[in-house]
């Protein structure tokens, strides 16, 4: 029998010294006599008993012999040889994707796949290294080419699930990568299979699937907003349930605010089917809500399905202050209708040769908006701004010509101010010729790469260009040019707080920084914080990374020491002249008269929130997918072919592998440890005598005094 480290036989150099204890142990023969006063003589003649003597038999001794035996076996790990199971070089990929926090498997399918990771890395050959990649939203490599598997064993219990959606073909991208620098490698996958982005391409190198999961019992929220009705006096908030299951669901919904229960809705689900549910009349005092989907029956504690995290969504009540803009320009009916019915807006216009201190309101609010409509003043207010149809270049763009009929560019399907909005039919006489500066994204790309629309934050300000004004296309007269004003108009009023819609777990997210402040501090679900700074001197935002967590993110700025309020920001004063009478249409008060409240005082460094939901239908489908096809991508290494003589087409880099090794310090360890039982119940001989003979007589006295 093999040892792993023969040298550790040194260890029986103890046996001689036990033996030497016992020879040179002083024994006395026990006598009873009734006096010691003659034997004084003899007890302090201690030398008169010989040191080195005949070993006697003994028990205590023969165990302890043993005892020194086996701990030096121990010590040189002795072990078994057989043929390896797996490649040299190994690269491990668990699946951390929000799916492998079911619990169809115990104690969760990560778990699950854990263990079995474990158990196929018995199979390893001796020396071989192993890698392990964590796949979820990204790939990230968690151990590259050990060949400690206790520290293998450390980073797979350190991994936990996330929250995010998965991306399998990422990792097995980077896993096919970090195999291609070996000449016998191989990928051994966990996962349940239940993959939202399903990977594609071949991997060269053999993929091997430990597929985990059974169950496809799962229902999901898939979707929750937030609405305020024209009046802005009521809000409505909107479900979406989805029952992924092959079977009938019956469900509750707990919509929750800061102060507790709100109200509760049952819901009924057809097997692969949604359900939406409505609840008006939030209460106008409540921020942010969460909605809880739990079992049909409160007094059943058991989970209604095998996926909590998609159990429950957060989402922040857009707030009921009115918000104020100005429209500097000649007049554009149609921008003014347009514009008037935006709700919660109050409009407000100047023409450009009115516009400057005129434009201040007395109680010192600032605009929520200025919009430009074909002019553009020598110095920029300090607030957000949409210009259209510059006429020159400022510090929102360089203007270097005129474009004539130009065509709309490829749109990207993901751009929210986009949403709802058809553009295929939109003509355009004329723009001007734009060049995107650094802090834009393109929202509608032109011709020769000259947006026709961008935005972005400018010296911390929302900023949006328009390059051609509305009255020069067929716009106007198509329903996108409200829904797309909407959205713009939106973002430019919101986008310096936080996100108004739901992120993504793992997204990141651009948060502006106020003029006044020198930082934000965000707060995460469980209470942590981040605190983040501006890129640089001149940039005015912060980009979070951190949102891994589901629930409700608070940012709050960082105010610079003599940083004060400024009371003489830009602001309708009570001499500035609204557009015109037909274009100014307040939203409606409950009774659908025109009243309207009083604006709310909006502070731009109060804390923003902002909310981080799952939100993924083929992450909340955790029906066990097929490792057949996981495994069908992967393909032998074309550094180590198998030759056509090589029998069941193993490869020569196959045939070469060290052998797996199996030590045997389990079944050692209980040699041991049934030897210290014995040698114990030895020593303590008398002790357990007395014990038993004393219970037995305990169990054996006679009971109320009868024989």
């Amino acid at each position: 029998m093999p040892f792993t480290t023969p040298l550790a036989l040194l260890g029986l150099l103890f046996v001689p010294a036990v033996l030497a204890m016992y020879l040179l142990k002083l024994r006395r023969d026990e006598a009873v006599v009734p006096s010691t006063l003659l034997w004084t003589r003899l007890v302090a003649d201690v030398e008169a008993n010989a040191p080195w003597q005949r070993l006697r038999r003994s028990l205590l001794l023969l165990l302890q012999l043993l005892l020194v035996a086996v701990l030096a076996l121990l010590a040189a790990r002795p072990f078994l040889e057989r043929p390896a199971g797996l490649a040299r070089d190994v690269v491990v990929v668990l699946d951390t994707s929000a799916s492998m926090g079911a619990t169809d498997v115990t104690p969760t399918r990560l778990g699950a796949a854990k263990a079995a990771v474990l158990d196929a890395l018995r199979d390893l050959p001796t020396g071989g290294k192993v890698s392990v990649v964590a796949a979820d939203r990204t790939a990230r490599i968690v151990v590259n080419e050990t060949t400690d598997l206790g520290r293998v064993r450390q980073a797979l219990a350190a991994i936990e699930p996330s929250s995010s959606s998965g991306n399998l073909g990422d990792a097995l991208e980077l896993a096919g990568k970090l195999a291609a620098r070996s000449g016998d490698a191989q990928i051994v996958v966990g996962t349940d299979g239940a993959l939202a982005t399903p990977p594609a391409g071949a991997i060269e190198a053999p993929i091997r699937v430990l597929a985990v999961g059974r169950s496809h019992r799962n229902q999901a929220i898939v979707a929750l907003a937030v609405r305020t009705s024209p009046s802005a006096v009521t809000r409505s908030v909107f479900i979406s349930i989805a029952n992924l299951d092959l079977d009938y669901a019956q469900r509750r919904i707990e919509l929750r605010g800061p102060g507790g229960l709100i109200e509760v809705r049952d819901v009924s689900l057809d097997p692969q089917a949604r359900a939406d549910v409505v609840i008006d009349d939030v209460p106008a005092d409540v921020g942010t809500i969460e909605v809880r989907l739990v079992g049909s029956d409160p007094a059943v504690s058991a989970a209604p399905d095998d996926l909590a995290t998609d159990d429950t969504a957060w989402a922040v009540v857009p707030p009921d202050q009115r918000r104020l803009v100005l429209l500097v320009g000649e007049g554009d009916p149609y921008l003014e209708t347009a514009l008037s019915y935006l709700p919660n807006v109050e409009l407000y216009g100047v023409t450009p040769a009115e516009y400057g201190p005129r434009t201040e309101r007395q109680d010192g609010r600032p605009w929520d908006l200025v919009i430009f409509e074909g002019t553009l003043p020598a110095t920029l207010p300090q607030t957000p701004i949409l210009a259209i149809a510059p006429p020159g270049s400022s510090p929102l763009g360089q203007v270097t010509g005129t474009l004539k009929d130009p065509g709309i560019g490829s749109l990207s399907p993901d751009e929210p101010i986009l949403r709802y909005v058809d553009l295929s039919t939109t003509h355009i006489a004329e723009a001007a010729r734009l060049t995107s500066p650094d802090w834009a994204r393109t929202i509608i790309p032109g011709p020769g790469g000259a947006p026709l629309l961008y935005t972005g934050i400018r010296a911390g300000l929302p900023t949006g260009v328009l390059a051609f004004d509305p009255r020069h296309s067929d716009l106007p007269l198509q329903v996108a040019f409200p829904v797309l004003l909407a959205n713009l108009t939106g973002e430019l009023m919101g986008g310096s707080a936080a996100p108004s819609e739901a992120v993504q777990p793992g997204t990141p997210v651009s948060l502006p920084i106020p003029p006044d402040a020198t930082g934000l501090a965000v707060t995460r679900p469980d209470g942590s914080v981040v605190e983040l700074v501006p890129q640089s001197a001149e940039s005015r935002s912060a980009t979070f990374t951190g949102t891994d967590q589901l629930g409700i993110y608070s940012v709050t700025p960082h105010l610079a020491a003599d940083s004060a309020p400024s009371a003489t920001a830009s602001g309708p004063s009570a001499s500035t002249a609204p557009v015109s009478p037909s274009a100014i249409v307040p939203s409606p008060g409950p009774s659908g008269s025109a009243a309207v409240p009083s604006p709310v005082p909006v502070d731009p460094n109060a804390p923003a929130r902002f909310a981080v939901d799952l939100f993924d239908v083929d992450e909340s489908t955790i029906s066990p997918g097929s490792a057949a096809t996981i495994e069908a991508l992967g393909r032998p290494s074309r550094a180590s072919p198998a030759p056509s003589g090589t029998a069941g087409g193993t490869s020569a880099a196959a045939t070469q592998r060290p052998t797996a090794r199996d030590e045997l310090w389990v079944p050692v360890v209980l040699i041991v440890l049934i030897a210290l039982c014995v040698e114990w119940a030895v020593y303590q001989r008398d002790a357990i005598i007395r014990l038993r003979r004393g219970l037995s007589g305990r169990l054996g006295r006679p009971v109320d005094g009868s024989a």
